[in-house]
């Protein structure tokens, strides 16, 4: 007889798929340090009964009743009188003239559809006046003699300019003056450049120039380094300056100079 052995172990048959790795948490969401500071502001500067009004309307005192001449005055306003008649009227016509015939053949001249056309559409459309519904019907009434609407027209400052924009405005005087005397000031400050100057000036900008080519020129063809790079960005950039300065000075016979001691002083 044959002997079998049999070994047990930990094995299992459902650990042999690769299970998928795990989804590393969500960092956590971005909170401002002022959060708290604008919630705080935002309710503190709504108000109550700002659009729908208050949840019962406060009823006013007995002696607090509409009592006469309380309401808003309206100025009136005088106006020029009215003449109908604004030039003198025609002469009479004599025996010879035909008046009636003259008046029909220049009411018979013009068109009248067309003008009443050009009239319609020259006009300008009737203004809504406002007006405020009190009941669920619709009903509603002139917002402007109702006394909600704030009137401007009977303030003794209506109509006239503020204080602070004259106050303003003669500040602004003031600096124009303060600057049209440093500009007088500061064109006596500068001074004329003679001719053997200018062209002396100019000789030694043309000599610089050279120069500054003759050392551009004798740069390596290869320019590999960064050393020698910035040698040659700053001689082309020497090199522009100086062209600059040359064609300022020979587009320009007169030159002055300023005196910039003063100002910064």
């Amino acid at each position: 007889m044959s002997i079998v052995k049999i070994y047990y172990h930990n094995e299992n048959i459902y650990n042999v798929e690769k299970k998928p790795p795990e989804r590393p948490p969500n960092p956590p969401l971005y909170h401002s340090r002022f959060e708290h500071q604008v919630r705080r502001e935002t309710k503190s500067c709504k108000d109550a009964h700002r659009t729908m009004g208050y949840a019962k309307t406060p009823l006013q005192k007995p002696d607090e009743f509409l009592k006469k001449n309380c309401g808003v005055r309206y100025r009136a306003t005088k106006s020029a009188p009215v003449r109908l008649c604004t030039g003198h009227r025609p002469p009479v016509p004599k025996k010879d003239e035909t008046g009636c015939a003259n008046q029909q053949a220049t009411t018979k001249s013009v068109n009248f559809k067309v003008e009443n056309i050009k009239k319609v559409v020259n006009t300008s459309p009737r203004k809504v006046r406002p007006r405020y519904a009190d009941t669920r019907k619709g009903d509603y009434h002139d917002l402007e003699k109702s006394g909600l609407m704030p009137v401007y027209k009977c303030q003794p400052k209506y109509g006239k300019i503020p204080q602070y924009l004259q106050r303003r405005k003669k500040e602004l005087d003031a600096q124009k003056q303060h600057l049209v005397a440093k500009s007088s000031e500061q064109k006596q400050d500068c001074l004329a450049i003679s001719q053997e100057e200018r062209l002396e000036l100019l000789k030694g900008l043309k000599k610089n120039w050279e120069n500054l080519q003759q050392e551009y020129q004798s740069l390596p063809l290869l320019i590999d380094t960064v050393p020698k790079m910035i040698r040659k960005a700053k001689l082309e950039k020497g090199l522009k300056e100086l062209e600059k300065d040359i064609l300022t000075i020979e587009s320009n016979p007169y030159i002055y100079v300023y005196d910039d001691e003063d100002q910064y002083n």
